[in-house]
């Protein structure tokens, strides 16, 4: 593919992601195109080349996007950028020292660490199912959210899961896709009897036999699409502020909480890392120990108190 014009970038984008269809998920070709049309815009406004761009051209943009923007968009928007480049089959201006650089000075600059979604562990999973309404829509919050749970998935994963990929009796249902999984291999996750009723409960209010397994509702209607990620995280927020916790809890909560909870509580249940990653799909020992730090070191202090206490009492 030959790109050397600015004019009808529009229709380039839209060709580079036309080809990519079926290489890679919606949701990480979404992403690089909102990227793309963030860095394009830039382009324009400071009349640079987007496509192909010089490396101080992306060094520039990092620059500038470190006043507003945290260091992992940042590091998005300029894979994207490599992306463009790699599927219009020219060289990467990202590899130039330059661009090396420039995403140093924003690591330094930016050194805080990702903020980590809160956790909506069993404890918090039980008071919000508890106040799940006996409503259709109550009882596909219940359902969905400890699906989520069992589970260990993302809001994305819950959006792909469709009723033929249950069992029978809802004790096992397959995650088609994951962010993990590009090429769709799927896996098997298993349910808890608890997670399996109140499945069953939503699936039979509904009359759902086939397609989407969580739907959206409007004015009572169920829709024949599933819900959308945002959808996902707003129900999550929604449900737990009717549970009554406390607002810092509700804000910190995202489609990535039954996640990491989930992890969370296996860790303080004494399952290893492996089991753990198997569970939830990692692939890596170093996501997972972000997900279960904060449980892992509040659990090194209770022993360490329980430990002090035993040896004061001697």
């Amino acid at each position: 593919m030959s790109i050397t014009s600015a004019q009808n970038t529009d229709l380039m984008i839209d060709a580079i992601f036309t080809r990519c269809e079926g290489a890679y998920s919606d949701n990480t070709l979404r992403g690089y195109r909102n990227d793309l049309k963030h860095f394009k815009a830039w382009c324009d406004g400071h009349d640079m080349d987007w496509l192909p761009a010089a490396p101080q051209t992306i060094a520039d943009f990092v620059d500038t996007q470190l006043e507003t923007k945290a260091i992992s968009t940042i590091k998005h928007r300029v894979d994207a950028i490599k992306f463009a480049h790699r599927m219009a089959d020219l060289p990467s201006p990202t590899d130039n020292s330059v661009v090396y650089l420039a995403l140093r000075r924003a690591r330094r600059a930016r050194h805080r660490r990702p903020k980590q979604s809160a956790g909506l562990t069993s404890e918090l999973l039980a008071k919000i199912v508890a106040a799940c309404p006996g409503t259709l829509s109550g009882k596909r919050d219940a359902a969905l959210l400890s699906v989520g749970y069992d589970t260990l998935c993302r809001s994305g994963e819950l959006a792909a899961m469709y009723v033929e990929h249950l069992n029978a009796d809802c004790s096992r249902i397959r995650v088609p896709v994951a962010k993990s999984d590009p090429f769709g291999d799927g896996r098997i996750a298993y349910l808890s009897t608890a997670t399996a009723t109140r499945l069953s409960a939503w699936l039979s209010a509904a009359d759902l036999h086939e397609g989407p397994l969580f739907r959206g509702l409007h004015t009572r209607q169920l829709s024949n699409r599933p819900l959308d990620t945002s959808s996902i995280r707003r129900l999550i927020k929604a449900a737990a502020k009717r549970a009554e916790l406390e607002p810092a809890t509700v804000r910190s909560l995202s489609g990535h909480s039954m996640r990491v909870g989930a992890a969370q509580d296996m860790m303080l249940a004494g399952v290893d890392m492996i089991g753990i990653m198997h569970a939830g799909g990692w692939k890596s020992h170093a996501v997972l120990s972000r997900y279960v730090e904060n449980a892992s070191a509040e659990l090194m202090h209770e022993r360490r108190w329980e430990g002090l206490k035993v040896l004061n009492a001697a």
